[in-house]
């Protein structure tokens, strides 16, 4: 039995949260657990463990066996566990790709993955140019107004891309795509070509190019991007950097395993 009662109290913890995690570590010592087994171990009531248990079950993360009782990890929370494994593995593979496309660039590179309505930052390589893009792992954008998310957006089933454009477009700039129509049309030349720009459509001043990686599936999974001051990223240079942005997609993607990946530059979708 566990006894927390000397633990200093912090006022930021939320109560019924924590003790929702106390539940989902007894996982890690043992793979099942009846009802009375879990309550003895927190030194919780029955009922109070029971309606722990009940959410997380609803929620997809446990399973209960209707023969004995017993609950054990559910597949939602392996899919969580791969998820977080896959994206460390992507994290520390694409680094070498991309500190040779900051040197070969000079600009700020990174890798980002789509999280529900946002870009995420997964890896980040500065530039060594004076003036340039900051960007760091966790950073999180809108995912309409940034190029890796819009390479993302644009492989998303219909379905999933309805409901992430039906909960609104914000606009951060005047350049920000806020209209349904025309994002959806953004997103079909970001297909049909393999590869995005942000066009100071999160930040005025700042453009981001940005291509697709796939995985050992040959799926979208993530994109790498360049990031530098508009002045210095005009249509010309785009062109120039296009083809190496890809190229280093494509370098992470066979490190991924992906099947679509055999020459030096991307497959357009």
């Amino acid at each position: 039995m566990r006894n927390d009662d000397d633990r200093p109290r912090d006022p930021y913890l939320l109560a019924s949260l924590r003790k929702g995690l106390e539940v989902m570590d007894c996982f890690t010592r043992q793979k099942s657990w009846s009802l009375a087994e879990l309550a003895a171990d927190l030194g919780q009531s029955k009922p109070t463990v029971f309606r722990i248990l009940h959410t997380i079950e609803e929620f997809g993360y446990l399973q209960k066996d209707p023969e004995t009782g017993r609950y054990s990890l559910a597949m939602r929370f392996h899919t969580l566990g791969s998820a977080a494994i896959s994206h460390e593995q992507l994290r520390w593979q694409a680094l070498p790709p991309l500190q040779d496309l900051a040197r070969e660039t000079g600009e700020t590179v990174h890798v980002g993955i789509l999280y529900d309505s946002e870009a995420i930052c997964v890896q980040a390589v500065d530039g060594a140019r004076l003036i340039r893009m900051h960007a760091f792992v966790g950073k999180r954008t809108p995912a309409h107004a940034s190029a890796l998310g819009k390479v993302l957006l644009a492989h998303l089933p219909d379905a999933e891309l309805d409901a992430f454009i039906g909960r609104g477009l914000p606009r951060f700039t005047p350049r920000t795509i806020t209209e349904p129509a025309a994002l959806r049309e953004a997103l079909h030349q970001a297909r049909a070509q393999g590869w995005a720009l942000d066009d100071e459509e999160m930040e005025i001043g700042l453009r981001c190019l940005g291509a697709p990686i796939t995985d050992h599936a040959g799926r979208p999974c993530a994109c790498v991007a360049v990031s530098a001051p508009a002045a210095r990223m005009d249509a010309e240079r785009i062109a120039l950097l296009t083809p190496l942005v890809k190229a280093t997609a494509a370098r992470i993607s066979r490190m991924l395993g992906s099947p679509s990946m055999h020459g030096p530059h991307t497959r357009a979708a």
